[in-house]
């Protein structure tokens, strides 16, 4: 009787870059066959486990409870198998730092800073991993990671660096077509969400308790980044934050109507998991970046 009864390795494949892409699509190029073959990969896994591993939607997917244990369980497989095979092949880079990032503090803060991100870890592989993940999906390869959750949640080897402040953004045009002077002046206005109207919510409840807003109505975005951009182009009204709105407000793409604020349910935090691969950059690294958060804000 094998040791490890295990469902066919391509049908895994398919589930890891399914559930990496959030579409079937997309992983379907990745791994060079139909998105039809990707659907069938994942209908077996469904079958072999006796549960849902996705929620589909149009053009996108999303993972249940299930796929997200699978997905912990497969990455990290996966992830020490390559890199055995990486050292067996003599590829392993010794001065490589791989870096795992939420991908909306990658794009809108990281990312127009990475000459001088680089410029504290210079001669160095520096692998930056945009991706949302927990600690238990960690790839062992990761020496350090930022990573956005809940304030308050039980956390090891975790370092709080900053919470933010939630006030609303619009862009230069709409301030001048459509002055807005105080809360009120919300009323009747487009909304963007940031995957869900609980910010806005919280933040009309403080400051706008008697304005009527429907929150069944606006804009709903997966992401940050996007719901930005829509607010830079006039839009409608986005609830930002005193980092990743900055770069916009800075380059004044994006302007802040109302000096009220409240403070955000989550917080970024700075991780070095236990038993990560050790590098020496790693204490430079999380002060460059403490220095630059707090100077940025």
């Amino acid at each position: 009787m094998p040791k490890f009864r295990l469902p066919p390795l391509n049908s895994l494949r398919a589930f890891e870059a399914a559930a990496r892409c959030q579409s079937f699509k997309t992983a379907a190029g990745e791994l060079h066959v139909g998105r039809a073959s990707v659907s069938r990969h994942i209908q077996k896994l469904e079958l072999y486990v006796g549960r849902k591993l996705f929620n589909r939607h149009h053009r996108q997917v999303f993972l249940t409870d299930a796929g997200e244990i699978l997905l912990a369980a497969v990455s990290t497989g996966f992830s020490h198998i390559h890199r055995a095979f990486m050292l067996l092949r003599g590829n392993q880079y010794s001065d490589r730092l791989v870096i795992s990032v939420d991908p909306d503090f990658a794009a809108l803060w990281l990312a127009p800073r990475l000459g001088e991100f680089y410029a504290v870890v210079p001669h160095t592989l520096l692998e930056i991993r945009a991706e949302k993940t927990g600690l238990s999906a960690l790839d062992p390869e990761v020496s350090c990671a930022i990573q956005y959750g809940e304030v308050g949640a039980a956390r090891k080897n975790v370092e709080l660096l900053f919470r933010s402040r939630l006030f609303p953004v619009c862009s230069q045009e709409l301030m001048r077509t459509a002055p807005l002077t105080t809360p009120d002046d919300l009323r009747g206005r487009v909304l963007l969400y940031d995957r869900s109207p609980q910010e806005w919510e919280e933040y009309l409840h403080a400051y706008a308790p008697d304005v009527e807003v429907n929150m069944r109505e606006g804009m709903l975005f997966n992401g940050t980044a996007l719901c930005m951009d829509a607010a830079v182009r006039g839009q409608g009204v986005a609830m930002g934050d005193d980092c990743l709105a900055g770069i916009h407000l800075s380059e004044e793409r994006l302007v802040k109507p109302f000096k009220s604020f409240v403070l955000s349910r989550n917080a970024y935090y700075w991780v070095v998991p236990r038993g990560a691969p050790a590098h020496p950059s790693v204490k430079t690294l999380r002060a460059w970046l403490v220095k630059s958060v707090r100077g940025a804000r």
